[in-house]
């Protein structure tokens, strides 16, 4: 498959599924889709349930909808500290 020219977000928060979010993140890459990995604060590192830490590039003020072509939502806890944050919940609504 090829994602060339294609923008995806991974979102991130505290506690995220490690595999959920490093497995699509590298074969999203090998596509040749651009990842952006997205987190409530842009530049902060959040640790995986394995303890893996990942850095947002961008935070969810930082991003709108049309920016991308493609949306994950990596599970373990990290859905349930995203939805405490009204600006996620409307990213994803607007991304659906």
């Amino acid at each position: 498959m090829n994602l060339a020219g294609k923008k995806v977000f991974i979102l991130v928060e505290t506690i995220y599924n490690d595999l959920e979010f490093w497995y699509p993140y590298y074969r999203l890459k090998e596509a040749g889709a651009e990842v952006i990995v997205v987190g409530p604060m842009g530049g902060m590192v959040y640790n995986g349930k394995a303890g893996l830490p990942v850095k947002a590039d961008a935070g969810m003020a930082d991003v709108t909808a049309g920016d991308c072509d493609g949306l994950i939502i990596p599970g373990g806890y990290a859905p349930d500290h995203m939805r405490r944050h009204p600006q996620m919940v409307q990213l994803v609504r607007d991304c659906v």
